[in-house]
């Protein structure tokens, strides 16, 4: 695998685009947290000196807060993953890699475990950020643990891992980058609009456990929380919490089957 990697790394190495769309997937992250920081800090009213939202962005809330945010930036990664996927069929690079030597499942698994390493990178700089705003903030009570929420920086990675995924399904299938951005951005807004109707109109709580959704679960926003929600839906959100894991584990499973198929019986 390690070979592999390294002939991957030659492909994009020199790749200017490549550069471009992973410093801004990862400069992104600490920008816009600092952003949403400053605008809250400047624009909500205090009383006391205090933010009537709280302190969402020092321990042991920057965890969630963080994380939360960061969700939000999902897209450019999304593009980075689904430009150089669509490279390999524009250029022929998936065919002469075959030809070289390589079976299609080592292609399938080295753009898999691409997809990790870049989730686990961002996951990491939501890590560092958090760090770094809940030190800033420093609300944290003598004795009290900074730790006890950094699992919502485990919940980034596997939501930021699922939408990969299904950034990585569409370039396979689609195979042109323009169309399969335009065919990523059309799913994220589809499902969310879905979503909206069959709960709201409908009733259909069966919704919660759609791809999109199901990851979007993980991390509630953090803004309001102590006002907006109750005790019963803390409970029933940690009731709920290994379902909505297991259900992204299942449908990451399902990308991977899949797409490893879908590519070992296409033609080349």
């Amino acid at each position: 695998m390690l070979k592999l990697l390294r002939i991957e790394w030659l492909k994009v190495k020199n790749y200017r685009a490549f550069w471009i769309l992973l410093a801004m997937s990862i400069l992104c992250i600490p920008g816009l947290n600092y952003l949403l920081f400053d605008l809250m800090d400047n624009s909500f009213p205090k009383g006391k000196g205090k933010a009537i939202v709280g302190s969402p962005f020092a321990f042991p809330d920057a965890w969630q807060t963080i994380s939360f945010n960061s969700t939000l930036t999902f897209i450019l990664p999304a593009i980075l993953i689904i430009t150089l996927t669509t490279n390999e069929f524009t250029y022929k690079t998936h065919r002469q890699n075959v030809i070289d030597g390589w079976s299609r499942q080592q292609f399938i698994g080295v753009k898999l475990v691409e997809l990790v390493l870049l989730s686990l990178l961002s996951t990491f700089v939501v890590f560092l950020t958090a760090l770094a705003f809940g030190c800033v903030g420093n609300k944290v009570a003598p004795g009290q643990s900074i730790w006890p929420d950094v699992r919502f920086v485990f919940f980034f990675f596997v939501q930021m891992l699922s939408y990969s995924m299904i950034a990585f399904l569409l370039a396979m299938l689609v195979k042109r980058a323009g169309l399969a951005i335009g065919a990523f951005l059309i799913y994220m807004l589809a499902e969310n609009i879905l979503v909206g109707v069959l709960r709201n109109v409908y009733k259909l709580n069966g919704v919660d456990y759609l791809p999109e959704e199901v990851t979007d679960r993980l991390i509630p926003q953090p803004y309001l929380r102590k006002v907006l929600q109750s005790a019963d839906d803390v409970t029933r959100w940690e009731h709920h919490l290994p379902i909505y894991l297991g259900i992204a584990a299942l449908y990451l499973i399902i990308y991977c089957v899949f797409t490893s198929r879908r590519f070992t019986t296409s033609d080349l």
